[in-house]
């Protein structure tokens, strides 16, 4: 087994990884109970989802007791600021993190061998797919497998000839059953389009490359519903979301750009 920081393994610079926790758990978020006067509490809507802590062990094993001080030297360069997180567990999947603690233990005093243990923080926990996924959406049914947390996808709708007059974006849950509405009131002409982006909830317009601003904005569009969010609740083991695109006019089409999260 080996880590990966930014690419580069960790093996690199010391002899083995001996130990990896708290990488793999699941990111659950956590909803807060609110009590209530006179009968059982129940928990609130709002959730919180906490940090994840990697503690990582190295064997570090060098020739020397001056050359200890060189491979700590190493580690603290490696270490140092923001880093891509990934394991040979899961080699497409992965997350930022930043060391918050390091312990060095010594075998004895006069042997060079040593133990560290590193601590990684990790403030988002969703360790995510190394590369984003691209869904062509119609008037049909798309399927839109996720992971096991939620993803705010990337929407492009494409203007036609004729034109699409008020497209709409349906998502759908694994039993087919309607869960999200997004609806737009706008004529997309050719060379027209939409970037919707649901997770900063922006919409920006473009005719004939142009974007658009003031009473002609995407947001301006924005007529009802909301930005799709791509829930695992929705699925049955990752798979039967879908989603869809319909009009008052015209025929849309479009991509759905996401990364799973696990």
């Amino acid at each position: 087994m080996s880590v990966f920081l930014d690419d580069r393994p960790l093996t690199d610079t010391v002899r083995d990884v001996l130990t990896v926790d708290g990488a793999l758990a699941p990111a659950v978020a956590i909803a807060a109970p609110i009590a209530r006067p006179n009968a059982a509490a129940q928990f609130g809507s709002s959730v919180t989802v906490n940090a994840r802590q990697i503690t990582v062990g190295l064997d570090v094993w060098p020739d020397s007791l001056p050359d200890r001080v060189t491979a700590m030297d190493a580690i603290a360069r490696r270490i140092a600021g923001l880093r891509l997180f990934r394991m040979t567990d899961s080699p497409t999947r992965e997350l930022y993190v930043v060391c918050t603690d390091v312990k060095v233990e010594f075998y004895h005093i006069a042997i060079p061998r040593c133990y560290v243990a590193l601590t990684f923080t990790a403030v988002d926990p969703t360790r995510y797919e190394r590369e984003a996924r691209v869904v062509a959406l119609t008037t049909s049914r798309a399927a839109v497998p996720i992971g096991t947390q939620s993803s705010s996808p990337m929407l492009y709708l494409y203007g036609a000839s004729p034109s699409v007059v008020n497209p709409v974006v349906i998502v759908r849950n694994a039993s087919g059953m309607e869960t999200q509405r997004l609806t737009l009131t706008v004529t997309l002409a050719t060379n027209d389009a939409l970037v919707i982006d649901c997770a900063r909830q922006t919409i920006v317009r473009t005719v004939s490359g142009v974007v658009q601003t003031g009473a002609s904005s995407g947001l301006a569009a924005l007529t009802s519903g909301v930005f799709p969010l791509l829930a695992p609740e929705d699925a049955i083991d990752g798979t039967g979301i879908t989603v869809e695109l319909t009009a008052t006019s015209g025929t849309p089409t479009g991509l759905l750009l996401y990364t799973r999260g696990y």
